[in-house]
């Protein structure tokens, strides 16, 4: 009941002039990251030598195209969500004002500590994803596992970290992770729901403002409820 309420009223809010702001930002933001890794990806299949079997240079092709397509479904929710973390306090702030008005409001994020944050988690999810690529090259073949232990281990570090980017605006950051930590199960919860809006086409544009605000009014009645 808690988590559809907060979902309602962060949907609800889509249509806030700041949230607009916030969306063509960390659009072109994450637009730029797969740009640059499809033209590494390029470039590194040039500098790759021919083996002079024709059947065997397309199966290198198809197989990196096929790979930097799987990799793009299972980091576009950690790239959106780090671009979107430099942004935080603005959807944070528009939510503030329209649904808390008379609570105290939180401490902006400095911007390089935002930033810091922003690549530490988009570093963590590579390295995760990274080393789970082999499991998850095996379950291809077992797709309901693949997307199972994908949303599953994106759930929870997309959980964590709106969680984290949220209560650090109004908690120390030791008293913010117990909190987590107390209530890791409606974070993880959270963060599956998501993980599972942002595979949605077209839709998946709007979560990351979604999830913000869905994940204040998490906080605020997490807060509330001990």
């Amino acid at each position: 009941m808690m988590i559809g309420r907060s979902l309602s009223l962060a949907v609800g809010q889509l249509p806030d002039p700041a949230f607009r702001r916030v969306l063509v930002k960390s659009l072109l933001i994450s637009m730029v990251v797969f740009g640059l890794l499809a033209v590494g990806l390029w470039f590194g299949l040039l500098l790759l030598p021919e083996t002079e079997q024709t059947w065997l240079d397309w199966l290198v092709g198809f197989l990196s195209g096929l790979g930097f397509f799987v990799g793009m479904m299972l980091l576009f929710p950690a790239v959106m969500t780090a671009a979107l973390g430099l942004f935080i306090d603005d959807i944070a702030d528009a939510v503030e004002q329209k649904h808390y008005p008379q609570e105290a409001r939180g401490q902006p994020l400095a911007f390089w500590p935002a930033l810091w944050g922003s690549l530490r988690f988009l570093g963590i999810v590579l390295v995760v994803n990274i080393v789970l690529l082999p499991v998850y090259g095996i379950l291809l073949f077992f797709p309901p596992l693949f997307y199972i232990l994908s949303l599953a281990v994106n759930g929870y570090l997309v959980g964590r970290e709106y969680f984290e980017a949220v209560a650090w605006r109004y908690l120390p950051r030791p008293e913010a992770d117990r909190l987590r930590q107390r209530r890791r199960g409606d974070v993880w919860l959270c963060g599956v729901l998501i993980v599972l809006l942002l595979t949605i086409p077209v839709v998946n544009f709007l979560v990351p403002i979604v999830a913000t605000a869905f994940m204040v009014h998490v906080y605020k009645r997490l807060r509330a409820t001990g």
